[in-house]
């Protein structure tokens, strides 16, 4: 009887131990909607901030900001694209070591990001992680 018993109790055990392998994760994208003024700011956006300095814009937008992966490669994404800045948008990436959704494998991959500045005059798709 004890045999049984430790034997179903084993069976459960390795049985529940599996199951979170089977459990699908959510995508790790980081999104943001930002309103950026003529007054400029910064703003965050998982682990990168985008700064505007003051008169940047001559009028008052907003992004659709996105932080993915594609094939391994780490993207910032702005949408809509803009171009022209009046002055450079300072793009901070921090030092970053997590998940990151990647759009092309559909699934969350590691990355292990230095941190680095980007300077831009205009807004589209950036590639901060090769």
């Amino acid at each position: 009887m004890k045999k049984r018993v430790l034997s179903l109790m084993l069976v459960a055990i390795l049985l529940f131990a599996s199951v979170p392998a089977f459990a699908q994760e959510n995508p790790v994208v980081y999104k943001e909607t930002i309103t950026v003024t003529e007054d400029g700011g910064r703003y965050k956006i998982g682990f990168i901030s985008v700064e505007f300095k003051k008169g940047t814009l001559d009028s008052t937008k907003t992004f659709e900001v996105k932080v993915y992966s594609e094939n391994g490669k780490g993207y910032i994404e702005f949408s809509p694209d803009a171009d022209n800045f009046n002055k450079k948008v300072h793009i901070k990436v921090k030092k970053y070591e997590g998940l990151i959704y990647d759009r092309v494998l559909d699934e969350n991959i590691e990355i292990d990001v230095s941190p680095q500045q980007i300077l831009v005059d205009h807004f589209s798709r950036y590639c901060y992680y090769f």
